[in-house]
């Protein structure tokens, strides 16, 4: 930290204790300051400021607290928040000495070909922009889903040629095992136990369905295909491969962790058909497990040694943040729009599988229409994981879908099915909504109205268009081959499936 932006923070920290001093002398509590991110103290200066215009002297500390955190969390909640802006935190006064660092960098060892500006992002934000609602019809096609479209050249599911699992098999099949056995590992044995949860499991269930590791090997398997043909060693296509296994393990601590975290603050119970891990461990634990497995992908992602992939799965937690803050601010008011709950699931699940997918390209040194391939190939199966998973949400049994039925309703969130049918019911759903569905009669109330709008049929509509999307990602930019072929029909499954 600079001493500048040290003397601002410390600043803004006796401004704040001399503002809550002379509104309640009497009853002041330790509070914390705010973070050193100047963004984020300007922020609580104005929300500082703001309090104590609105509020009197006679209410009590916790009352201004809580308008302190409602005001952040409604700025960070905004798509165009500057808690987020890249070019506001590139416009930070760089650290001394450090300009002119990536000249030094031995580009022959596939760090990158930057800038000299070290604040510079490597990667480009996507702006997410475009949902394609308008590609989802209105009328009722009795409650079924149009068929999903395989591109041209693509052969018909194969179990033995290109089944997705089946291909995957060799190299996903003990991901689970290496993660558990040999990448997550503490001294400390209750820590040791809670990490491992989803990973050391006789039965199978913890581990999950393992679609991102699955969508990252077939991935590497079909750019692998596209290498045989140049002039690449084995032992170089061998490290690559190895690398791209390693990325794929990364890729699932870090969902794993998101797990822990999610339903800590869900206050979920079960989570892959057993109880959640808080459940098992407590609440300190399951986050001290989720921030352990963070830490640990961490340090391989590290190892890698490629700073674009390094910042490419970097991006991804930040954007598990920016999700929740937004589930967060939508759980408070009841009520999201459709393009900011399609934004908060890119955050929350697709960010994850487009950015895993690009940086498996990355390591593979494709091309850069691979490599935006491969990242929207990522993104639009993420998206419609995601729908998918809202949907069932209303069709499937708490034995299928491994947590009970109507959770997102009883937690009072508003997904695809009901924001479809609030476009046509809103001037009953949208008070049920706000309330967050806590009133009596308020769920049946909005069963009855997607059943009436054809919610939870619209919602699997969209998400066929993200999948034929991904599927045209990677059949227009990767060679023919078994492998191409499985990442067209797993995004096909993906959509065709019941849990």
């Amino acid at each position: 930290m600079t001493a500048s932006l040290l003397r601002s923070s410390c600043q803004q920290r006796t401004n704040f204790l001399r503002c809550i001093t002379s509104i309640q002398p009497n009853n002041l509590q330790h509070v914390n300051r705010p973070t050193n991110h100047n963004r984020l103290g300007e922020a609580y200066q104005n929300s500082i400021a703001t309090t104590s215009r609105c509020y009197s002297s006679a209410l009590p500390i916790d009352a201004i607290k809580s308008s302190i955190k409602s005001s952040l969390l409604e700025q960070a909640s905004k798509k165009d928040s500057p808690f987020w802006d890249e070019e506001r935190t590139n416009s930070l006064t760089p650290l001394n000495g450090l300009n002119g660092h990536s000249r030094a960098v031995d580009l022959e060892q596939h760090l990158s070909d930057v800038s000299d500006d070290v604040d510079a992002p490597i990667n480009k934000p996507d702006p997410l922009d475009e949902w394609h609602l308008e590609s989802v019809s209105l009328g009722s096609m009795n409650g079924e889903t149009s068929g999903i479209r395989l591109p041209e050249g693509v052969s018909p599911l194969d179990p033995h040629v290109n089944d997705p699992f089946f291909l995957s098999h060799a190299d996903v099949n003990d991901i689970s095992a290496t993660i558990g056995n040999d990448l997550v590992g503490t001294d400390h044995p209750v820590l040791n136990s809670a990490a491992r949860y989803f990973f050391n499991t006789e039965d199978g269930k913890g581990k999950g369905k393992q679609v991102r590791p699955v969508m990252v090997m077939l991935l590497s398997r079909a750019m692998m295909q596209m290498n045989s043909h140049l002039e690449t060693s084995a032992p170089q296509l061998n490290h690559t491969l190895k690398s791209q296994r390693r990325l794929a393990e990364i890729t699932e601590m870090i969902h794993t962790a998101s797990l822990f975290h999610d339903d800590v603050i869900d206050d979920a119970d079960t989570r892959r058909g057993q109880p959640a891990a808080h459940r098992a461990f407590g609440n300190k634990m399951a986050i001290l497990a989720g921030d352990y497995l963070l830490a640990r992908a961490s340090i391989y992602l590290a190892r890698l040694r490629n700073v674009d992939v390094v910042e490419c799965m970097s991006t991804t937690i930040e954007h598990l943040v920016r999700g929740e803050v937004l589930q967060i601010k939508d759980s408070r008011t009841g009520v999201a729009d459709m393009e900011g709950y399609l934004r908060k699931n890119f955050y929350k699940t697709a960010s994850l599988m487009a950015n895993s997918c690009k940086s498996a390209a990355l390591l593979n040194h494709a091309t850069p229409e691979v490599v935006d391939a491969a990242y929207r190939y990522g993104k639009h199966v993420g998206v419609a994981f995601q729908l998918i998973d809202d949907a069932l949400d209303f069709e499937g049994s708490a034995a299928s879908l491994g947590k009970p039925a109507l959770a997102d309703l009883n937690a009072g969130l508003s997904t695809a099915p009901v924001l479809f049918a609030a476009e046509s019911h809103g001037d009953v759903l949208i008070p049920a909504m706000a309330r967050k569905f806590k009133e009596a009669g308020d769920i049946d109330l909005a069963l009855k109205c997607i059943q009436e709008a054809d919610g939870v049929r619209r919602t699997k509509e969209l998400a066929a268009v993200h999948a034929e999307m991904a599927m045209e990602a990677v059949v227009g930019a990767l060679e023919p081959s078994p492998f191409r072929d499985s990442l067209v029909h797993l995004a096909s499954r993906v959509v065709d499936r019941s849990r």
